[in-house]
C-alpha cells in the first residue's frame, strides 16, 4: 500500500510512513513522518526543522495533520518525551478525536453567522465573547477573537459556543484546544474549539455544512 493510501484507510490516526505536518500553538508548522503507531500513541521522525528538542518539552500540545483527498485530518496530541536513544523519534499521546478540516475555509466565504463564546473568569464571572468563525465542521470550530480575551487561549478552558443564523442557533459545549496570536492587523486571537459529543442537533449541522458547500461551487 503507497503512504497516500495508507493515510486515506485510516479512521483519523495516521498510518505508519504517512507525512505530517505538526501545528504548534504559536503558529508553527513542521513537517514530519509517522515512524510507529500503537493504541494512543504515535511515534513521529524529529522535525528537522525545529532549532532543538527544547522546542516540544514534555506536555506540549501540538495538532498533527495530514492530507485526504480534499480536506486535512486534525489530530490532538501532548508531546510524552523524545526518544534520543531510538533515533530521534518524538512519542506523543493522542489526546482527543479527529476532526476534518475543509481547504476551502467555506464557513468563512458561504456561511452568513455569527459567533459567540461564553466562558467563567477565574473568579466565577461569566463572560461573553463575540468571535469571528474561520473554520466549522461538526467536530470543532475555529475562529478569532479580540486581544484582550487572552484568557480564553487557555488549552482546557470550557466554552459555551452559540452560532447564530438568520432563523435559527446552535448552541454547543466544548472546550479550548489551543489559542495563538495572529499576524492580522487588529493583532486578533485565534481559537480552536473542540465540541464536546454527542454533538446537539448533529444532523441539523451537517445538513447546515453540506448547503454552504455547495453554494460555493
Amino acid at each position: 500500500m503507497s503512504t497516500a493510501a495508507a493515510g486515506r484507510a485510516t479512521t483519523g490516526v495516521p498510518a505508519e510512513g504517512t507525512p505530517i505536518v505538526l501545528r504548534t500553538q504559536r503558529g508553527g508548522a513542521y513537517r514530519s513522518q509517522v515512524a510507529h503507531a500503537q493504541p494512543g500513541i504515535l511515534y513521529l521522525q524529529s522535525p528537522t526543522e525545529l532549532p532543538g528538542t527544547a522546542s516540544l518539552p514534555v506536555g506540549t500540545r501540538l495538532l498533527v495533520a495530514w492530507p485526504d483527498r480534499n480536506s486535512l485530518w486534525v489530530l490532538p496530541v501532548v508531546v510524552l518525551s523524545l526518544l534520543e536513544s531510538s533515533g530521534g523519534l518524538l512519542t506523543v499521546q493522542i489526546e482527543g478525536t479527529a476532526w476534518r478540516e475543509e481547504r476551502r475555509r467555506y464557513a468563512r466565504t458561504n456561511l452568513d453567522a455569527t459567533l459567540t463564546l461564553g466562558y467563567d473568569r477565574a473568579d466565577g464571572q461569566p463572560v461573553e465573547v463575540a468571535g469571528e468563525l474561520i473554520d466549522l465542521s461538526e467536530a470543532a470550530l475555529r475562529c478569532v477573537v479580540a486581544q484582550e480575551h487572552q484568557s480564553l487561549c487557555r488549552p482546557r478552558t470550557p466554552v459555551r459556543v452559540r452560532i447564530g443564523l438568520a432563523e435559527d442557533s446552535f448552541d454547543v459545549e466544548g472546550y479550548v484546544l489551543q489559542g495563538k496570536a495572529t499576524a492580522r492587523p487588529d493583532l486578533g486571537l485565534e481559537v480552536v474549539v473542540l465540541f464536546h459529543r454527542p454533538v446537539p442537533r448533529v444532523e441539523d449541522l451537517r445538513r447546515l455544512l453540506g448547503s454552504s458547500d455547495d453554494s460555493g461551487d
